[in-house]
């Protein structure tokens, strides 16, 4: 069927426009390479050599930084607190009071003790008195009953009466003794009304309040000696208590003290297990210098302890130098002749790493990633010694670049 003449030049003209739609389409679907545009990119980028290394691989415990003295001090009375002297962190000297408990029960039973020390005392020296009397009775009827002047029954009982009245005087005095005794007692249960700081530190901790009402055994306060040494005290799994001996070295960090990790001692592992956490106490001497230290030392403040747990060969990789070709991690492999190829690498942990007296020590810890230190990839296949990796952070590398200055 033939179409009318009017409508030829219009579908002329639909199908040139067509043609050139279509044309640069099809011209798209061919990606462009350095090779197709004649000319080779040089690039800058600095190389690394992977290369095997042995490494410390660590396992890392949060602690907490704790006076190597302090001291809890508990009421051993109970009453209400009438006065608290001082504040939490205030510097305390020895002997200064620190809090005041109300004593007036303590007084009251002083006051009753008194009265019947005193009534005790004078009943004694009554009974004294009457002894004495029942003495020189009893002296005289014994002079009679030998000149036959008495009978022995009146002997009998003028000795019976003494010594009743002897043992009576006793007693008293046993009681008055007993009443001051008591008193003592009271005395020195006043003085823990009185709560004074044992020696010069820091008032860490105050558990109560003024008005509040304590019992015996009840905490007051927590002083840390203002003189000694800190140290650094975590909960380690049980796994890591046979590799651990007094004196060792382990790597630590307190972020609010120092960017930087630093080498702990190891000063006490306490060797008993906690059956509900499967954990065991460690504790690590704080160096009286901090390396990097932004002040000093306080208690409670937060750190890690990285305590080793293996020793592996790993080729570690900067994850700088790793790029993403949609979900597969590469690395740009540089050729003999100075060439980039891009290369799909298997990757294992990702880890960050710490120099210490010649070892190179990893943790998956994030404690002292603000510190400057590069994150590195574990390459477990893709890559091997001595390749070398152009790694060039925020720049463009592509397949087929070649490093600048390498031999053509």
């Amino acid at each position: 069927m033939e179409l009318p003449g009017t409508m030829r030049p219009h579908l002329s003209l639909f199908l040139a426009v067509a043609a050139c739609w279509l044309l640069p389409a099809c011209s798209r679907d061919k990606p462009e390479t350095a090779a197709s545009a004649g000319s080779v990119r040089e690039v800058a980028a600095p190389v690394l050599a992977a290369a095997r290394r042995p490494v410390v691989e660590c396992r890392s415990f949060p602690a907490a930084v704790e006076s190597e003295q302090s001291v809890t001090l508990a009421s051993k009375v109970s009453g209400t607190v009438e006065a608290a002297l001082a504040r939490e962190g205030d510097l305390v000297k020895a002997g200064q009071l620190l809090l005041r408990l109300d004593d007036r029960d303590l007084t009251s039973q002083e006051a009753g003790l008194r009265a019947s020390r005193e009534q005790v005392s004078r009943e004694k020296q009554a009974l004294l008195a009457k002894a004495g009397l029942a003495r020189t009775t009893l002296s005289r009827m014994e002079k009679l009953l030998a000149q036959r002047a008495v009978s022995q029954e009146d002997a009998d009982k003028a000795r019976a009466e003494y010594d009743a009245l002897t043992r009576q005087a006793e007693a008293a005095a046993a009681q008055e003794g007993a009443a001051a005794a008591k008193l003592g007692e009271l005395a020195a249960l006043r003085t823990y009304t009185r709560i004074t700081a044992p020696f010069d530190g820091i008032l860490a901790r105050r558990y109560v309040d003024q008005g509040a009402f304590v019992t015996a055994g009840s905490p007051l306060v927590l002083i840390d000696t203002a003189a000694g040494g800190y140290e650094l005290t975590a909960q380690v799994d049980e796994s890591l208590l046979s590799g651990l001996a007094l004196g060792q070295k382990i790597l630590a960090v307190v972020p609010s003290l120092a960017k930087a990790p630093f080498a702990v001692a190891v000063s006490a592992v306490v060797g008993r297990v906690d059956p509900g956490s499967r954990t065991f106490k460690l504790k690590c001497a704080l160096p009286d210098a901090v390396p990097g230290a932004e002040g000093p030392p306080r208690a409670g403040m937060f750190g890690r302890v990285f305590v080793p747990a293996r020793t592996a060969e790993k080729l570690l990789v900067p994850e700088a130098c790793l790029s993403r070709r949609g979900d597969l991690p590469t690395v740009a492999v540089a050729g003999g002749d100075g060439v980039l190829h891009f290369r799909v690498v298997k990757t294992g942990g990702s880890y960050l790493a710490a120099e210490f007296d010649g070892q190179t020590y990893l943790t998956d810890s994030e404690a002292f990633d603000a510190a400057g230190h590069d994150r590195f990839a574990d390459i477990l296949s893709g890559l091997a010694d001595g390749e070398r990796l152009a790694c060039a952070p925020g720049a463009v590398l592509r397949e087929g670049d070649r490093l600048a200055g390498a031999p053509k």
